[in-house]
Formats: structure tokens, C-alpha cells, sequence
């Protein structure tokens, strides 16, 4: 029988990913982040991972800036993905187990991590959400159910 440490990131992550360019503007980031929950995008060159644009980096042009003139605005919004970007990204590997992810989400307060092969090709994301469908498929072996006390409801 499997146990939840053993699953690994291949089994788990989700595929395809979705990516971005770097020549992606900062206007068409914001529209993306508010179109969905994701919270960060691999970005990719070449078909190969050169970065991450997250939340926290669409948002970075703008704090300097407060508070300036229209033009100042749309030339933040024209700001290309590749000078928002992190270039340093955490990865995990196709075969790393959910423990290792666990750690690392643990480490980094990260929510999601692109999944990469050994040419630097992202295959996936593995994002909290994952490891939580993970862990509830164990929920069931051999756990007490918790006791639920009765609620009331008024109804006018």
C-alpha cells in the first residue's frame, strides 16, 4: 500500500502548466492574475523555465510610482515580464515525493513550485491545492471521523 510520503510530484502536479513570455506586458499579467487564482506563472524562453512573475512582482512597479500621472501608468502597464520577473526560482523535480514539497512550502511560504525536467522544460506546477487532494485521499485510512456537534438554524 502507498502512503502519502512515498507520492511523488508526477502523480500530483498539474499539467499543463500554465506559463507566460517574457515579453508579456505587466497590463496583460495584472488581467491574467485577476482572470484566475493563480499566484504565480513559470515564465518561459525558448521552451525552457527563465523565471517566475508572481502577485508580489506585478505589484512592485507600481509601489515607487504611487500616486503618478497617466503617462507614468501606462508606461508601468507597458513594463515587460522579463524586467518584473524572479529569476531565481525554486523547482521541484518529476519524481520528487510530496514530502519534499511539503518541506519546501514549509521553508519558503511558497504556494506552488513549476515542475521541471532535466532540461529545465516545465511540465507542470505542484500548488497547495495539490498536496491538499493528496492528503485527503489519506484521510479516510484509519482516522476517527471528528465529532460534529449539532448547529441550529433559524430560518425566518
Amino acid at each position: 500500500m502507498k502512503y502519502f510520503h512515498q507520492e511523488t510530484v508526477r502523480e500530483n502536479m498539474t499539467r499543463p502548466a500554465r506559463t507566460v513570455d517574457p515579453e508579456m506586458t505587466l497590463g496583460d499579467l495584472l488581467r491574467l492574475f485577476s482572470a484566475n487564482d493563480c499566484s504565480a506563472y513559470p515564465v518561459v524562453h525558448d521552451g525552457k523555465l527563465a523565471g517566475i512573475a508572481s502577485r508580489a512582482d506585478s505589484i512592485k512597479p507600481f509601489t515607487a510610482k504611487a500616486g503618478t500621472n497617466t503617462a507614468c501608468f501606462d508606461a508601468i502597464m507597458g513594463t515587460t515580464v522579463d524586467q518584473i520577473m524572479s529569476w531565481h526560482v525554486i523547482t521541484v523535480e518529476l519524481d520528487a515525493t510530496l514530502d519534499t514539497v511539503v518541506h519546501l512550502m514549509g521553508v519558503h511560504d511558497f504556494e506552488s513550485f513549476p515542475v521541471v525536467d532535466q532540461e529545465s522544460r516545465v511540465r507542470g506546477v505542484i500548488s497547495r491545492e495539490d498536496v491538499i487532494r493528496a492528503l485527503a485521499r489519506y484521510t479516510w485510512r484509519g482516522s476517527t471521523p471528528l465529532p460534529l456537534s449539532p448547529m441550529g438554524y433559524a430560518i425566518a
